[in-house]
């Protein structure tokens, strides 16, 4: 995590995340762009987003609405992002609302995703950046990790299943 001063002398925070997936780039990116993939790993443990909640235009001027829900204690936690851009399947940008208590200049956060293509696996980079530092951002780098880890989980399942349907014999 990086912190640093903007233009209106508050402290902002700024993290990258990077993972290497067991899964081709082009699921990588599904798993972002394709509600039903979105559903299985999107939010940290404890949260799950359920896919009624979802409603995703993937292209640039679109938007991203979801709700994720506590399981323990059913809180719901609305997320909005607004898409900046879209190459599939190599990048995303998306620009996130946030409110003042962590704004740091622009009223928005940036966040990009990135997917190189590894063969058979992919490199996903994952950067956030113009939010404020303090109590109220510090659990956003765990909480996206924590995401990650769901996603990890899902794209490991989405290609076992990949491959169970490749073996079994046509009909």
């Amino acid at each position: 995590m990086t912190e640093t001063t903007s233009d209106n002398d508050r402290p902002t925070r700024e993290f990258t995340i990077t993972r290497v997936f067991d899964a081709p780039r082009a699921l990588v990116f599904q798993a972002w762009t394709d509600p039903r993939h979105v559903a299985r790993w999107f939010g940290p443990r404890g949260l799950t987003t359920p896919l009624s909640t979802i409603d995703m235009d993937v292209q640039p001027g679109g938007e991203w609405r979801l709700r994720m829900v506590g399981d323990a204690d059913g809180a719901e936690y609305p997320v909005f992002f607004a898409c900046r851009e879209v190459v599939a399947p190599e990048r995303l940008v998306l620009a996130v609302p946030v409110p003042d208590d962590v704004r740091a200049e622009t009223g928005e956060a940036l966040l990009t995703v990135t997917f190189a293509d590894l063969g058979d696996k992919t490199e996903m980079t994952f950067h956030l950046a113009g939010i404020a530092a303090g109590p109220e951002s510090a659990g956003l780098e765990q909480g996206w990790s924590s995401s990650f880890d769901r996603m990890a989980e899902h794209l490991a399942d989405s290609a076992a299943d990949t491959a169970a349907d490749s073996t079994e014999p046509a009909r």
